[in-house]
């Protein structure tokens, strides 16, 4: 599933092709992906109107008119590709836009777990209204992630991954970022103390931040608008590489399942 690195590098390549455009055409090829998408209403309130801005909130973009913005969620293997005219190229395409100066968007979604959706201004939507901490803002430190901890007894890798607390951060830059802080996966986020969540929360920044200059990183869907993989993946040290010497010190990478998802990491340098 695309994590925030991969939806920020997204909107960097869509706000020169889309901001202060006008968007002229959409066509929806299915009426739901993993919820109905609202056809008449995003074609009342997008058609003939300028996209002003866009931004991210965890994993969803917000596509933002006057009047409130659509929201793109990826799901599981989305993807919004730049195209040539309003004919699908590619087998799982749902919906095009087009914008001025023949730009064509295709949002593409095999597995149909993304969504298209609307939010009002000064509304929002309940997908984005309640989530948590954006981990790269300013706002967010490592006081703000203790206290949000305190008596949990959840393993710090859910915690990390749960949107409710912080957003943006799924099962590979939860592994690498613990990996890279010397934690153990399993150890309960409540009783991390606040030096060690300083640096979780400067390595999970180091290694968003190099992800998003490498593009994010492609291992089964992922790709930015002009179709080019993310590179970060040759940067991984332990996400996908079970029985692999560890780049630390030598010894095998584990894997364990933990309510249904895999987590990498060094049994010997990532002590509980």
């Amino acid at each position: 599933m695309p994590e925030l690195p991969e939806v920020e590098t997204l909107r960097r390549g869509l706000l020169p092709l889309v901001a202060n455009k006008v968007l002229r055409r959409i066509k929806f090829f299915r009426k739901d992906l993993r919820f109905p998408i609202p056809q008449k209403l995003l074609k009342d309130e997008l058609l003939n109107t300028k996209i002003n801005d866009i931004t991210r909130r965890g994993k969803y973009l917000l596509l933002h008119t006057d009047t409130g913005a659509m929201i793109w969620h990826l799901g599981m293997s989305g993807r919004v590709i730049r195209q040539t005219s309003m004919r699908a190229v590619e087998k799982h395409t749902h919906a095009i836009f087009a914008f001025d100066q023949e730009t064509y968007l295709h949002f593409v979604d095999p597995r149909r777990f993304g969504c298209i959706l609307w939010a009002p201004k000064n509304e929002g939507h309940r997908l984005i209204n309640n989530l948590g901490l954006e981990p790269l803002s300013e706002e967010t430190t490592a006081e703000n992630l203790k206290l949000l901890a305190r008596n949990c007894s959840v393993p710090i890798k859910s915690f990390l991954m749960d949107a409710r607390r912080l957003v943006g951060v799924g099962n590979i830059y939860a592994s690498e970022t613990l990996f890279a802080a010397r934690v153990s996966p399993e150890k309960k986020s409540g009783k991390i103390t606040l030096p060690v969540w300083k640096n979780i929360l400067a390595e999970l920044r180091r290694i968003l931040e190099s992800s998003i200059s490498a593009g994010g990183t492609t291992l089964n869907d992922f790709f930015s608008t002009e179709g080019e993989p993310g590179y970060y993946s040759v940067k991984l040290a332990v996400y996908g590489k079970e029985g692999q010497p560890c780049p630390r010190c030598g010894k095998p990478i584990s894997r364990a399942m933990r309510s249904g998802r895999s987590t990498f990491f060094c049994r010997a340098c990532q002590k509980k």
